[in-house]
This record gives structure tokens, C-alpha cells and sequence, in this order.
């Protein structure tokens, strides 16, 4: 989950924690993070995430986000 809070530090919301949830849905994050979010990720695995997981549902929160990033990575 660290990994998850550091992508989140380097796009400027370290007010977001493993705590919160129904982070897009109770609109605590945006498109715009999300799609920040999605670009540290891509970076930091040096691979570009498939469409299918760029849907708001995965990141609701951190543990949505480390079963996305399981899944994505995993091939």
C-alpha cells in the first residue's frame, strides 16, 4: 500500500490515505487524478495499463487499486 500512497504523493494528493473510500464516486479524487494516477503507474512499471483497467471502479480506494495493479501486471 506504500507504493500506492507514494503514486498518490507524486501527484501532489498526499491528503489522500488507505482509509478513504468511494474515492471517485464521493468525488475525493477526479479524471484528472485518476488519469495522473495512471500516468505514475505507467511510469513507475515501464508499461502501458491496458483501457480495460482505466475505469473509475478501480480506484475507489487502495485496495482497488493494489487488486487492479495485480491484475494488470500480472501478464
Amino acid at each position: 500500500m506504500e507504493e500506492i500512497k507514494q503514486f498518490f504523493i507524486n501527484i501532489g494528493r498526499a491528503d489522500v490515505n488507505e482509509d478513504m473510500q468511494n474515492l471517485v464516486s464521493d468525488n475525493i479524487i477526479d479524471s484528472l487524478d485518476v488519469m495522473n494516477l495512471i500516468n505514475e503507474i505507467e511510469k513507475h512499471y515501464n508499461k502501458t495499463l491496458d483501457s480495460d483497467f482505466m475505469r473509475p471502479i478501480y480506484f475507489e480506494n487502495f485496495e482497488s487499486i493494489k487488486q487492479m495493479l495485480e491484475l494488470a501486471m500480472k501478464d
